[in-house]
């Protein structure tokens, strides 16, 4: 297992409170982690007023404004872009080399307008950047003391499961003796697979979490509990775990874009993202099949 390091961190703010939950996250992040701390605010083409020195002064105040609300020890750099919002974002992202991007959404409202960095904005970002896309509604809790990843016999789940692992160990609190964090291994049988399929998925997934139990959570501080449950919905099965279990995060593995490019990163992740206020962290291919493998390895 890689252990998470956060050295750049990007958040993008729409400059209303509705961006508030994100900067504050972000903040909390780059104080725990002594993390460099980029600032973005996305303008919609063609507005060209970003290059105009009085409307840069303008968003640079709205900026400060936001940093002052949610406080925070951490400097920032602050970046004015223009463009589509979520190919601006994840294109400074790459840019600044960030290791996490961190957005925001309305609670409730499962669409935000297009000219804005936060909402339906998070699904376009993470079909095109490199790292996990964190979107929360509310401020994450740091130090951490449950998550919930929800896991298949996938090898998005697999990456997945390992990411869930070194960000639940990266921040969790620090204690001398036992775990400082739960993670939980969450697999949710639809019952609809033909026979034999669902005994398969069910081994599979039970070897996995064995062996983050027997070989990763001991040094990574961290208690691994795997938990399955039968239910045709998985979308609420999900989200009523979460809930149920006050989960302080929860981890998603997301798809690839398809050939013509639109979002085919999971109409699950999608929902279960839409319908909790518990922050949600959504891990892209590039991560997750990097990290599919080190599990063959613990």
């Amino acid at each position: 297992m890689r252990l998470l390091t956060l050295e750049t961190i990007l958040v993008a703010t729409d400059l209303t409170e509705t961006s508030d939950a994100a900067v504050e996250t972000a903040m909390r992040l780059a104080d725990a982690a002594g993390a460099k701390l980029h600032v973005t605010h996305v303008s919609s083409p063609p507005d060209a007023q970003t290059t105009e020195t009085g409307r840069q002064a303008e968003y640079q105040r709205e900026i400060a404004k936001a940093l002052e609300r949610v406080g925070g020890t951490t400097q920032p750099t602050i970046h004015l872009v223009s463009g589509e919002p979520s190919r601006a974002i994840s294109s400074l992202a790459d840019k600044v080399k960030a290791d996490v991007v961190v957005l925001g959404r309305r609670s409730g409202e499962r669409k935000a307008a297009s000219d804005r960095p936060i909402g339906s904005t998070a699904y376009a970002c993470i079909t095109h950047t490199l790292v996990p896309v964190l979107v929360v509604t509310r401020p994450l809790s740091i130090p951490m003391q449950r998550a919930l990843v929800a896991i298949d016999k996938s090898e998005a789940a697999r990456g997945s499961l390992l990411v869930a692992l070194s960000w639940s160990s990266a921040l969790r609190k620090p204690v001398p003796t036992g775990a400082g964090a739960a993670l939980t291994a969450f697999h949710v049988d639809a019952g609809a697979d033909p026979a034999g399929d669902s005994a398969r998925m069910q081994r599979s997934v039970d070897h996995d979490v064995d062996v983050l139990q027997r070989n990763a959570a001991a040094w990574a501080g961290v208690t691994v509990e795997g938990l399955t449950v039968t239910n045709p919905d998985a979308v609420a099965a999900i989200v009523r775990q979460a809930i149920d279990s006050d989960a302080e995060l929860v981890i998603l593995g997301t798809r690839a874009a398809s050939e013509h490019g639109e979002s085919i990163w999971g109409s699950l992740s999608a929902a279960v993202t839409a319908q909790l206020s518990i922050p949600v962290l959504l891990v892209p291919p590039a991560v997750w099949r990097d990290q599919a493998r080190d599990i063959d390895y613990l």
